[in-house]
């Protein structure tokens, strides 16, 4: 992605993921990147955060399940009951570990959009709210949602495209067994803070 060149720590940060992701993961977490960066200007937000953000996001996606649990565990972070019914969730939280311990990510907003990218929570910065929104509608998702919530994006701005695209994945995530209650709250949080 030649809009990363100019980014600090862009191309080492895809360096590692290009290494560790399968290529249907490294193409999603391109195509986040790809929105994070487009919405990042006009939300007031750099182009660093962005870029660090839907990069590094999936970063412990690979992680089989009692790895993901044992990662957890080691970094001490708290695990619900859901995450350990379903610990993929717990992805975005061993990330946010893993870039600030081990790749000296020191950003909290980048801390806080990969721990939060896949449930959200209320109080949710706009770094995270963007994360949540573009790995939601990244153009290679196949969600029948996804297409819509980027018109939404073009047509009627980030707030009513995030509002779409949260509600979107809070039926994707009903339709499953186990629903992290954070998904739920923070559904709710946008509806109050932007409606």
């Amino acid at each position: 992605m030649e809009a990363l060149k100019s980014i600090p720590r862009a191309e080492e940060f895809f360096g590692i993921i290009e290494d560790r992701l399968k290529p249907k993961t490294l193409h999603h977490v391109l195509g986040v990147t790809e929105l994070m960066l487009r919405v990042a200007p006009d939300l007031g937000i750099s182009l660093e955060d962005a870029a660090a953000a839907g990069l590094l996001h999936d970063l412990c996606k690979p992680l089989k399940r009692a790895e993901m649990i044992a990662a957890a565990e080691d970094y001490r972070l708290p695990i619900s009951e859901t995450q350990r019914e379903k610990p993929a969730l717990l992805h975005g939280p061993v990330a946010a570990e893993e870039a600030k311990r081990e790749l000296n990510v020191e950003s909290d907003a980048v801390y806080e959009a990969i721990y939060w990218h896949t449930t959200g929570k209320p109080g949710l910065g706009l770094l995270g709210q963007a994360l949540y929104f573009a790995d939601f509608s990244e153009p290679n998702r196949t969600y029948s949602g996804s297409a819509e919530a980027r018109a939404l994006l073009k047509a009627e701005g980030f707030t009513k495209a995030l509002l779409y695209a949260a509600d979107s994945k809070l039926e994707v995530v009903q339709s499953k067994a186990a629903v992290d209650p954070m998904t739920e709250a923070f559904n709710d949080w946008l509806h109050e803070r932007y409606e």
